[in-house]
């Protein structure tokens, strides 16, 4: 899940695997697997790194908890 702003100013959690592209004309247009269209202020490039930040974070909370003794073991 990652932070958007529409251009309204209004901020929402966007889940990013929606997310089929991102164009850029004169401002940002996310294109979701919906059908939606949300116009925000961030940019493309703002956006992905937002998106790989949430997978790196999430990938790692995954492979930490892979690599935890289950409970009981040692």
């Amino acid at each position: 899940m990652i932070w958007i702003t529409r251009f309204d100013g209004e901020r929402l959690l966007l889940n990013d695997d929606q997310v089929l592209y991102i164009e850029e004309t004169h401002d940002t247009l996310l294109v979701l697997a919906t059908g939606e269209r949300l116009r925000v202020l961030e940019s493309p490039e703002e956006l992905v790194d937002r998106i790989a930040h949430w997978r790196r974070r999430i990938l790692g909370l995954s492979l930490l908890h892979e690599l935890e003794p289950e409970a009981g073991e040692a």
